[in-house]
């Protein structure tokens, strides 16, 4: 008898969905998962997430540490859901302390939606709709940029998965916001606009930017 298996779809990938606060919403959320690890961000909600994944049969449960967006840590939020047809969560999560609770629906974003890693990285990006305005040169995925208050921030930008990038940035010249700070970043493309979105944290605080 032969045996015929397939490979497990993996979970890593872009998440996209919406989720309620205390019965109030919707809120927007996009995570992005590379093995065990996570990154997510709500606008909406100014609020950036950075932490580990756990999988368990058909469920999936985020471990996430909470930080204002572009501001300090400020608690944990622990999301589970159940996993459908390999592309859609439905769950629930709450946070601590604040006991904050309510559902969340994420669909995995089809890969279209989604630019692959590659040279397209290397470019001059710009922040866009951010109350300080940045510049990102990145060459041979190398970052050097400077923000509106002299601002430096050093480092590098690697693919680690088809569609995301891992991402060590050093502040330096910023006051309480130096250091550095690791995550997560994608390319998105609408209107033939191409948009980078990078995730990353620290003990202390987070780092949103929006650039094109």
């Amino acid at each position: 008898m032969i045996l015929i298996t397939t490979p497990a779809i993996s979970d890593s990938g872009i998440w996209s969905g919406i989720f309620d606060i205390n019965g109030h919403g919707a809120y927007d959320f996009i995570g992005l998962i590379s093995d065990n690890q996570a990154t997510a961000y709500t606008k909406k909600a100014n609020v950036v997430y950075s932490g580990t994944i756990n999988k368990e049969k058909k469920i999936l449960e985020w471990n996430l540490l909470m930080y204002l967006k572009n501001g300090s840590y400020f608690g944990k939020a622990n999301i589970k859901g159940k996993i459908i047809n390999n592309n859609i969560m439905s769950g629930s999560w709450v946070t601590s302390p604040a006991k904050d609770y309510g559902n969340i629906y994420l669909v995995k974003l089809d890969e279209k939606e989604i630019l692959n890693v590659g040279e397209i990285i290397n470019k001059t990006w710009a922040t866009i709709n951010s109350k300080t305005n940045h510049t990102l040169k990145i060459k041979d995925n190398k970052i050097l940029g400077k923000d509106e208050n002299n601002c430096n921030y050093y480092g590098s930008i690697n693919g680690i998965s088809k569609k995301i990038y891992n991402v060590k940035i050093e502040i330096a010249s910023c006051g309480i916001s130096d250091g550095i700070y690791k995550g997560m970043a994608h390319i998105s493309s609408k209107n033939n606009i191409n948009k980078l979105t990078i995730t990353a944290t620290n003990k202390n605080f987070s780092l949103f930017l929006n650039l094109n």
